[in-house]
């Protein structure tokens, strides 16, 4: 048994009692030093969530859902588990950053199992890490090149910054480049995070931060109502110099007074808008290697899982991207190349469909949540033949978040038809 070391500290947050203690009694079994409580409220009062190894906690929790934790606790690794054994709700764990994903009742030695590649997995990158803000501007093309040259333009501007992109495309590192560009000799962010931002925190990095800091606030639309006139406040004293970033349409959610239109007016003078990586070229292998490179055994991309990187439709972006070349770093053998089957992008249609919310997605039935025993391939079969009477090959294409090529091979590969007089696929 490998014993584990000192600062391989685990935090379970699980609301039934069983479950939590059936865990706690397994990784203590283990040699591992385990902490836990009920919800995450629970969790940030007794505990500082950062310095965990690892987390691992329940999908629904009372308050918030566990995946609020990606951002609460980074860069401590969330590990998700959940008894809604739901394909979709798997992707969107991941897309939002969560390094695992596991249903309930899970099998001990497989909880042991991706228990052990996760911490090995830090433990190997942990002299070398490379965080999201060192690689996501790399690269040359022309979208990631507009929003460096705005960078360097409004460094040096008082004007309030507003930062727009997707979950993980890296907007933390704009904010960051321009807090570095602006005060050289004191690049340090006052960054706060407004999931779950309480008032008393709120006011208190405020006041305890000198005049002309540059204060980041992070996913502002996520910030409480009543804290948002505070903020205004904070914006009319002129104190600080304020970056704001948000993955939400900020002008929606003023529509439908979920964000007061002061505010927003306020914050975006200068906007920035960081492009998907889908929509960088080969950025994304510029990023790649970079990543590789950063690692102990450098492996390389064989030509196959460069071409997959590619064809990847990425909805988690750069985040997403460094976490499945991490877990291929892991999953590969010393001295071979990074190949498809250790990316793990082939698998099935949803992990490539994670731009689809249920508001977006086709008609909803009750394949949408799979059972547990259904598999990629089932799903693929039975979304297909239940929509494509009623929509176009692009169209399910584009719903499953695969190019209609692949929709095509799929096909063929499982034996599903294409309904009479639809129109031949693109090669």
């Amino acid at each position: 048994m490998n014993k584990a070391i000192p600062s391989e500290r685990i935090l379970i947050i699980e609301d039934e009692e069983i479950i939590r203690t059936s865990l706690r009694k397994l990784l203590e079994r283990h040699d591992y030093v385990v902490s836990d409580a009920v919800s995450i409220k629970a969790a940030r009062e007794n505990f500082n969530i950062n310095d965990f190894a690892l987390i691992i906690s329940d999908l629904r929790l009372p308050g918030q859902p566990g995946t609020d934790l990606i951002k609460l606790a980074d860069p401590a690794p969330v590990l998700i588990m959940t008894s809604y054994a739901s394909l979709r709700s798997a992707v969107d764990t991941m897309r939002q950053g969560a390094v695992d994903y596991i249903s309930k009742p899970f099998d001990h030695d497989e909880m042991m199992a991706s228990i052990r590649r996760i911490l090995q997995s830090t433990q190997k990158n942990t002299s070398k890490a490379l965080t999201l803000d060192d690689i996501a501007l790399l690269g040359s093309s022309e979208a990631i090149k507009k929003v460096t040259r705005l960078i360097a333009k409004v460094a040096h501007s008082d004007l309030p910054i507003l930062i727009t992109g997707e979950t993980g495309s890296g907007k933390s590192a704009v904010a960051t480049a321009i807090g570095k560009a602006r005060q050289p000799g004191n690049p340090e962010l006052i960054k706060i995070d407004c999931a779950g931002l309480k008032e008393h925190q709120l006011v208190s990095r405020l006041q305890e931060s000198e005049s002309g800091a540059v204060v980041f606030i992070n996913n502002i639309a996520e910030l409480e109502l009543s804290l948002q006139p505070l903020l205004l406040r904070e914006l009319h004293l002129g104190k600080h110099y304020f970056i704001c970033s948000s993955d939400q349409d900020l002008e929606r959610l003023c529509r439908i007074n979920r964000f007061r239109k002061d505010l927003y007016y306020h914050i975006n003078v200068v906007s920035i808008a960081v492009p998907p990586l889908r929509q960088r070229g080969e950025d994304l292998l510029t990023i790649s290697e970079t990543i590789l490179n950063g690692s102990d055994n450098s492996p390389e991309l064989s030509r196959e899982g460069r071409q997959a990187l590619l064809d990847y439709q990425w909805p988690g972006n750069v985040l997403q991207l460094k976490n499945v070349l991490q877990q291929a770093i892991v999953l590969t053998s010393p001295g071979q190349p990074i190949d498809t089957e250790q990316l793990g992008l082939n698998e099935g249609p949803l992990q490539v469909s994670g731009e689809l919310t249920p508001s977006a997605s086709a008609p909803q039935r009750s394949s949408d949540d799979a059972p547990a025993g259904l598999s990629l391939e089932d799903y693929f079969t039975r979304f297909v033949l239940e929509n494509q009477e009623n929509m176009s090959e692009t169209d399910l294409a584009k719903k499953l978040g695969i190019s209609r090529k692949s929709l095509w091979e799929r096909r063929n590969k499982l034996g599903i038809s294409r309904k009479r007089g639809d129109d031949q696929i693109d090669n």
